[in-house]
C-alpha cells in the first residue's frame, strides 16, 4: 500500500467553519458594540444609508454591511490570482527612525545624510532582487517638511520612486500631491490603520475624507495588539480584528460616495512585560499565516507575505533566528511574498548589513522550497555508472548541475575549522559589511525625468513650511548635482 510521505504535518489553520464563525461574531460587534467614526461628513452619509448613529459611534445593520461587502466585491480590480509556485520575492521595510550605519557600526537617529545613503545602498540591493523603497524617516528637519524631504530623496536616488509611509502632516500634502504628479505617479490611493478598539479616526481617515476627489481606491488595515487593544484570545481578538476592518470598509465606501475600498484584517503581538509590541515572536508568524486566511476568505486572491520581524537591534544571532523562524515557517505554509527586510528593533532601526542578510535569507529559502525535478529511472543508473569507480566530485553531471542542487550563500562561511584559522574563512558580517560598501561605491542611478519640477517644488515647500536655507545636508538632496 502506498503511504503518503510527502505530506506536512498538520499547521494550526483555521477552517472554513471557524472562517464563517468568526464573520458571524464580527457581524454582531458591528451591530451591538458598534465602531467610532470620527467625521462629520461620513457620519451623515451613513445614516443617510440606514446605519444608527449615536453621537459618534456607528451600529451597522448586518443586511446594510452584506450589502456594501457586495458592492465592493463587484468594483474590485480583477488581479492575476495567488499562486503558491510563484517566486518568492522580498520587500523593505519603512518608517524606521533609526540608522546602524555600515561604515562606523553605530546606531543614532535617521538623518537626511544617512537616508540618502540607505537609499543608495537599497538600490544597489535591487539587483539581488530586493523591492526597493524609501526606509527610514528624516530626524534632522522639522515635522512638517519629514514626509517632503523623504519623499524627494526617494525620487533622487531610488529607481522605484518616492514613497510615504503616510499622508501627514495636513500642510505637506499640495507639495507632496505635487510632486508625485511631476514624475508621472499621482497620488490616487490612500491607506489607513483603524485605531484599536472599533475606531476609525485619525490624520490618515481626515486625509481620506479631506481628499475625496483625488482617490480612486482607499485601503483599511486593522492591526489591534493582542492583549493591549485587542482581547487576549487569538480567536477573540480574529473576531474584532475582522469587525475591524469590515466596519472601516464599509464606512468609507458609504462617506466616500461609492469609491472602491479594499480591506486587510491583521494583528500584533504584545509583550505585557514590556508593555511593547514585539517583532520576532513565533506567535507573529503564526498571525500573518492566520491573517492570509482570513483575507482569502474575504478575496480569494489575496496575497500571502510573512514579515520577517525581529526585536533584534544589531544583526546578528537573535535576528538571525527570529526572522528564519517566520520565513521558514512562511514557506512551509505557502507565502510568496516576505517583506520587512533589513529592520531591526521591530520598526525602529534600518541596517543595509541586514537587508543584505534578508535576501540571503530569501535565496535560501526559495531554495528550500523548490520543487524536485522529475527524472527518468534509467537516468539515476547512468549517473550512478558514471562515477562508481572514482567518485562524483569531477563528473560531467556534477559540474554541470551542482548548482542546481545546493544552494551557495554570499556571506555565511562553510569552511573547515582549520582554513578558517589560517585565515581563509571571514564572519557573515564582515562579508555583509564589505559587500554594502562595494555598492555604495558602485553606486550609479541617476533619476528620472521630472526630477527638475520635483526640485522646484520642493525648494517651494521648503521656504513655505520654515526649512532651514543654511541646512548643511541641502546639496545632498540633488543626486548627480
Amino acid at each position: 500500500m502506498a503511504t503518503q510521505y510527502s505530506q506536512f504535518p498538520r499547521l494550526p489553520a483555521f477552517s472554513e467553519y471557524d472562517l464563517h464563525a468568526m464573520h458571524d461574531a464580527a457581524m454582531r460587534v458591528l451591530s451591538e458594540v458598534g465602531m467610532v467614526v470620527a467625521h462629520p461628513l461620513a457620519l451623515r452619509r451613513l445614516a443617510g444609508a440606514g446605519a444608527r448613529v449615536d453621537g459618534e459611534r456607528v451600529y451597522f445593520d448586518r443586511r446594510l454591511v452584506e450589502e456594501q461587502l457586495a458592492s465592493l466585491r463587484g468594483l474590485r480590480e480583477t488581479v492575476a490570482p495567488w499562486r503558491e509556485d510563484r517566486p518568492l520575492s522580498i520587500g523593505l521595510g519603512d518608517m524606521c527612525q533609526y540608522y546602524l550605519s555600515p561604515r562606523t557600526n553605530q546606531i543614532g537617529l535617521m538623518t537626511t545624510a544617512d537616508l540618502v545613503e540607505a537609499c543608495r545602498c537599497v538600490q544597489s540591493l535591487t539587483r539581488l532582487g530586493l523591492r526597493g523603497n524609501v526606509p527610514g524617516v528624516p530626524r534632522d528637519v522639522p515635522q512638517q517638511l519629514q514626509a517632503i524631504v523623504e519623499y524627494r530623496i526617494g525620487s533622487e536616488y531610488l529607481a522605484s520612486g518616492g514613497n510615504l509611509d503616510t499622508l501627514h502632516p495636513p500642510e505637506a500634502l499640495p507639495f507632496l500631491f505635487a510632486m508625485g504628479e511631476a514624475v508621472g505617479r499621482p497620488f490616487e490611493s490612500c491607506g489607513m490603520f483603524t485605531v484599536s478598539p472599533l475606531r476609525l479616526a485619525g490624520f490618515e481617515f481626515e486625509a481620506a475624507m479631506d481628499n475625496l476627489p483625488r482617490w480612486r481606491r482607499l485601503h483599511v488595515h486593522s492591526l489591534p495588539a493582542v492583549g493591549a487593544t485587542a482581547p487576549i484570545h487569538l480567536r477573540a481578538a480574529w473576531v474584532l480584528s475582522i469587525a475591524e476592518a469590515i466596519g472601516g470598509a464599509v464606512a468609507l465606501h458609504v462617506a466616500s460616495g461609492g469609491k472602491f475600498v479594499s480591506f486587510t484584517a491583521g494583528m500584533y503581538p504584545f509583550d505585557l512585560r514590556t508593555l511593547a509590541i514585539v517583532g520576532g515572536p513565533p506567535e507573529f508568524a503564526w498571525m500573518c499565516w492566520a491573517g492570509s486566511q482570513v483575507n482569502r476568505f474575504y478575496n480569494p486572491e489575496a496575497g500571502y507575505s510573512m514579515m520577517l520581524g525581529t526585536q533584534a537591534k544589531e544583526p546578528g544571532l537573535q535576528a538571525g533566528m527570529e526572522k528564519a523562524m517566520a520565513g521558514a515557517f512562511g514557506i512551509a505554509t505557502g507565502c510568496d511574498d516576505l517583506h520587512y527586510a533589513g529592520v531591526l528593533s521591530y520598526d525602529d532601526i534600518f541596517s543595509p548589513e541586514q537587508a543584505l542578510a534578508d535576501v540571503e535569507l530569501r535565496d535560501a529559502l526559495a531554495h528550500l522550497r523548490r520543487p524536485i525535478a522529475a527524472e527518468e529511472p534509467e537516468q539515476w543508473l547512468e549517473e550512478i555508472r558514471e562515477g562508481a569507480l572514482a567518485g562524483y566530485v569531477q563528473t560531467d553531471t556534477t559540474l554541470d548541475h551542482h548548482r542546481e542542487t545546493y544552494w551557495y550563500p554570499r556571506l555565511f562561511d562553510r569552511t573547515t575549522w582549520h582554513t578558517f584559522q589560517q585565515g581563509g574563512g571571514r564572519g557573515a558580517r564582515e562579508r555583509a559589511r564589505e559587500i554594502v560598501l562595494s555598492g555604495l561605491e558602485a553606486y550609479d542611478y541617476r533619476p528620472p525625468d521630472g526630477i527638475d519640477e520635483v526640485r522646484r517644488i520642493f525648494a517651494a515647500a521648503w521656504r513655505q513650511l520654515g526649512g532651514d536655507s543654511q541646512a548643511d545636508f541641502l546639496p545632498l538632496l540633488s543626486n548627480g548635482g
